[in-house]
């Protein structure tokens, strides 16, 4: 009977050292992981999980997921969860222009690279609503600048203004359009067209130079995790990317790909893309080395993909090929990775079709939350799915 419980206690502890682990991959946001773990701490107590102490290794941070309650605790009990997110936060805050005037210059610039280099009919051809979605930060910096000076002619036009010492004129005058500027910067901030252009700045700027610093985080990624895998082997590896944050998971996971030590590790990795924008890198010509990350990852062995996107969503390629879209070869027989779109939010009286198009910042994140039953991102991180 002792050895028979002997056994039975051996076995049980190597039952529970089964992990499932999940790694987290955010779009372009300097909010870090605290952020995160705030937005599925809410969805995960729904369920009747917590998320454990935050252990922070180099650039991946880890919770174990555990629960209190015993039907659960019995159902799990030969499984361990756990989500790994990976810091990139800090490159988004380096490369996060605060000032208006900056924000301005690189508008610009952007734009005249977007509507007079051939962006926009790219874009357009690929997924309309990404197109007008990247037309938003230089169009609404346009209509500023002129219901803005629009304004001030107004005023200044008043017998109030004209009576003034010209150099007192001048500078109400200024004051008033930089009141003005201010007033629509505070409206764009708002809605998120501040927080879109950041993000459409920072892919433009890696399309067009060099990409070495987030290519030196993706190495970093890999040896990390590597060690992780390989001190604490998990019987199931998720990597999730979600927005720009697939980009850098097409990365990492093209890095793995390549380390001939790594293979079994691929082998039960799979990938899953939520709201992916691979084009907005992959379409530059510069881009060459993220065109080889995807060549790579239609290599064997295949790594299981699913890449999930909403019509819904214009921040993202819905139903677009990462690989045709960045204008190579799909590889494999059936389609790879495997496409599914998905309504994310519903188009009915109380949600009309202008409100789709100014509520876009939110529906971006709603891959990410528990009502979105066609993704069920909290299912994925107990192992339910």
């Amino acid at each position: 009977m002792a050895l028979k419980s002997i056994e039975s206690s051996v076995r049980e502890k190597s039952l529970r050292k089964k992990i499932h682990r999940t790694y987290f991959i955010s779009g372009f946001d300097p909010r870090g992981a605290a952020h995160y773990k705030r937005i599925f701490q809410g969805d995960l107590k729904t369920q009747g999980f917590t998320l454990g102490q935050r252990i922070t290794n180099g650039h991946i941070t880890r919770w174990t997921i555990t629960t209190n309650d015993r039907c659960l605790l019995n159902s799990h009990s030969e499984k361990i969860s756990e989500l790994c997110f990976l810091h990139w936060d800090d490159i988004a805050r380096d490369n996060w222009p605060k000032s208006p005037i900056t924000m301005t210059w690189k508008c610009l610039e952007f734009a005249y690279w977007y509507f007079f280099r051939g962006g926009f009919s790219a874009y357009y051809k690929l997924f309309p609503g990404v197109a007008i979605c990247g037309a938003y930060p230089p169009t609404f910096l346009l209509l500023s600048f002129c219901i803005s000076c629009v304004f001030a002619s107004l005023i200044g036009s008043l017998d109030f203004i004209n009576n003034q010492i010209l150099h007192i004129k001048i500078l109400i005058l200024f004051l008033i359009l930089f009141s003005s500027l201010y007033f629509f910067w505070r409206i764009a901030n708002s809605i998120g067209i501040v927080w879109l252009a950041r993000s459409i700045f920072f892919t433009h700027k890696l399309g067009l130079t060099s990409d070495k610093e987030l290519r030196d985080r993706v190495s970093k990624f890999a040896d990390q995790l590597s060690i992780l895998e390989e001190n604490e082997p998990s019987y199931k590896v998720n990597m999730v990317g979600h927005s720009s944050g697939s980009f850098v998971l097409t990365m990492l996971a093209a890095e793995l790909h390549r380390r001939p030590n790594q293979i079994n590790l691929c082998k039960r990795l799979s990938l899953i893309t939520l709201g992916q924008n691979l084009a907005n890198l992959g379409m530059y010509k510069r881009a060459d080395y993220f065109r080889k990350d995807l060549e790579e990852l239609g290599n064997l062995p295949k790594i299981n993909w699913l890449d999930v996107t909403s019509r819904e969503d214009l921040l993202c390629f819905a139903g677009v090929n990462p690989f045709t879209s960045c204008g190579l070869t799909a590889p494999f027989a059936k389609s790879y990775p495997r496409m599914k779109v998905i309504q994310l939010a519903s188009l009915n009286k109380n949600f009309s079709r202008i409100n789709l198009l100014f509520n876009q910042f939110e529906i971006h994140f709603n891959y990410l939350r528990m009502n979105c039953r066609h993704v069920d991102f909290i299912g994925l991180l107990i192992n339910n799915k």
